[in-house]
């Protein structure tokens, strides 16, 4: 994945701005998840799974927020474009 995305996702959950915990469907998800291992912790390579699918969403996600504001702003433009019906 690219890297700088990558950064920004770190960062936002640094500040605070990205915070799964406050979500109880995935409190509840991973309180199951953990329940399938005795010691409670998830295994590296289940815990790297998540952080990766959780990084690829949020970039997904930044994607799309990105080009919806883009087509948002042509919209107007094209619409007043378009010739005008008498």
């Amino acid at each position: 994945m690219d890297n700088q995305l990558k950064d920004f996702f770190f960062d936002e959950q640094d500040r605070g701005q990205l915070v799964f915990e406050n979500d109880p469907e995935y409190n509840d998800l991973m309180e199951q998840s953990l329940s399938l291992f005795p010691d409670k912790n998830l295994p590296k390579a289940i815990f790297h799974l998540l952080e990766t699918s959780n990084c690829i969403s949020f970039a997904h996600g930044l994607r799309l927020g990105l080009r919806l504001k883009e087509w948002a702003q042509k919209a107007p433009l094209e619409r007043s474009c378009q010739p005008q019906a008498d």
